[in-house]
């Protein structure tokens, strides 16, 4: 293992809680206005959204934290997460108000919070304005562990004086609500995402995030047919052409936020990547790997995964093998200090409330097709560690305990002169490998 790698490993069993975050990602007529400047303000509000109707008490001794943040030139930016005195807390007739008119919290002044929605208002000074332009606004509260994210994607004003996300229509809204219910696992069929998502589209072809979210899902379900993308049935190339269709769709379209988030192009490149590969068409694969790798050029950080995507297809000799073992090996060690920073990131805090346990089985499995047992074991073992406390799922866990024991005879096998032996990447035609880190 390499000596950076293990100084990290080491560094993260110390500081990373051991239980993901659990959270409730609120949709239902949210809209938020942001304005920057000496006198700049923020004010959310979320209607009587579904994650609400049974809203913790956050008077005494109850804890009560916020944090507003952005995500602004590929990073997480904003005041620090804050917790706000339970005695400023008081009952109403439909649930709780906080107030302190001295913002003397994170100029935190006014917060609504129970069935009928949440609103939250900060100014400065105290609170650190959001500056656009921005990819997205993240809002996080808690009462004790129930704890509710907002994003804004969408913006009728992006730039550097206000950030104006209005209010979600319910197709948009019940769209994203389907989109995540899928990805974290708690309704199985991705079907009904679909339909949502196709709803939002057909009812605003404008909306960027949709046809966006749209092609991820599709991505998403070409993942979890396909065990091997180098030979794609006729039921996978019809989905990865459909992701591909959605997220072509999305690209020119500046709502969204689109436009500044850096991730988008790369997950798009992605799509098209592979959909070259499937239909055999080296100018589309050209063209995705490019913006693969361009995507990881902008932002290592989070990007820096983007072109991970060879790897179920790549030769472990090829060059693309060498990017993904560049990054692994040169870049990703420059980026450990600045993962502690970035914990939405990097870390269990954001909208993967496993992606720590799923990095390291993703890179167990780059490490074996390398040929890296040791450095493959390793990472196998390090999901483990953080799995069997976190509340992981229990197949995810026993599957990364199997690769452990497993990793010699897998290398071995994409080592061989035989290439229609390479074993699956985890979990290729089953789960898919999203899965591992997005599932609650």
């Amino acid at each position: 293992m390499h000596a950076p790698l293990t100084a990290f490993l080491v560094a993260l069993f110390l500081s990373v809680p051991s239980v993901a975050s659990c959270f409730a990602l609120l949709e239902v007529d949210k809209e938020a206005t942001f304005v920057s400047g000496p006198e700049g303000y923020a004010r959310i509000r979320v209607g009587a959204d579904r994650a609400l109707q049974a809203p913790r008490d956050p008077r005494c001794p109850a804890v009560s934290r916020v944090r507003i943040s952005s995500y602004r030139d590929s990073r997480f930016v904003g005041d620090a997460e804050a917790a706000l005195p339970c005695e400023s807390w008081t009952k109403t007739a439909r649930g709780f108000v906080y107030r302190d008119s001295s913002g003397a919290v994170a100029g935190i002044r006014t917060v609504r919070f129970g069935p009928d929605g949440l609103q939250i208002e900060a100014a400065a000074p105290g609170h650190t304005p959001v500056t656009g332009p921005i990819g997205f606004a993240h809002v996080r509260f808690s009462v004790d562990d129930q704890q509710f994210f907002v994003r804004f994607h969408t913006f009728s004003r992006n730039g550097a004086a206000a950030v104006v996300s209005p209010r979600a229509s319910r197709a948009s809204a019940a769209a994203e609500a389907a989109f995540w219910d899928t990805m974290l696992g708690d309704v199985a069929d991705s079907d009904g995402a679909l339909t949502a998502l196709a709803r939002a589209t057909s009812r605003n072809p404008y909306d960027g995030r949709a046809h966006f979210l749209t092609g991820m899902m599709r991505l998403y379900r070409f993942e979890r047919m396909e065990p091997d993308q180098r030979r794609v049935s006729l039921a996978g190339k019809r989905e990865i052409l459909a992701s591909t269709s959605a997220m072509e769709r999305a690209l020119p379209l500046r709502l969204g936020g689109l436009a500044d988030d850096s991730r988008v192009p790369g997950f798009a490149g992605a799509a098209i990547y592979k959909k070259g590969v499937a239909f055999g068409e080296s100018r589309t694969t050209e063209r995705g790997r490019r913006m693969m790798e361009d995507a990881a050029e902008v932002d290592a950080l989070f990007n820096g995964f983007i072109p991970f995507g060879f790897a179920p297809i790549a030769a472990p000799t090829s060059p693309d093998y060498a990017t993904i073992l560049h990054l692994l090996d040169d870049v990703f060690p420059t980026l450990f200090e600045e993962c502690f920073m970035q914990p939405e990131i990097c870390f269990n805090e954001g909208l993967a409330p496993h992606n720590l346990e799923g990095t390291f089985v993703l890179f167990g499995d780059l490490y074996t097709k390398a040929g890296r047992v040791e450095d493959a074991v390793s990472a196998y073992e390090t999901a483990v560690g953080f799995g069997e406390s976190s509340g992981w799922k229990p197949e995810f866990l026993e599957r990364a305990r199997q690769l452990v024991q497993e990793a010699p005879a897998r290398a071995a096998l994409y080592q061989d002169d035989d290439p229609a032996n390479d074993p699956a990447f985890t979990d290729l035609g089953g789960a898919g490998n999203c899965a591992y880190c997005h599932n609650r």
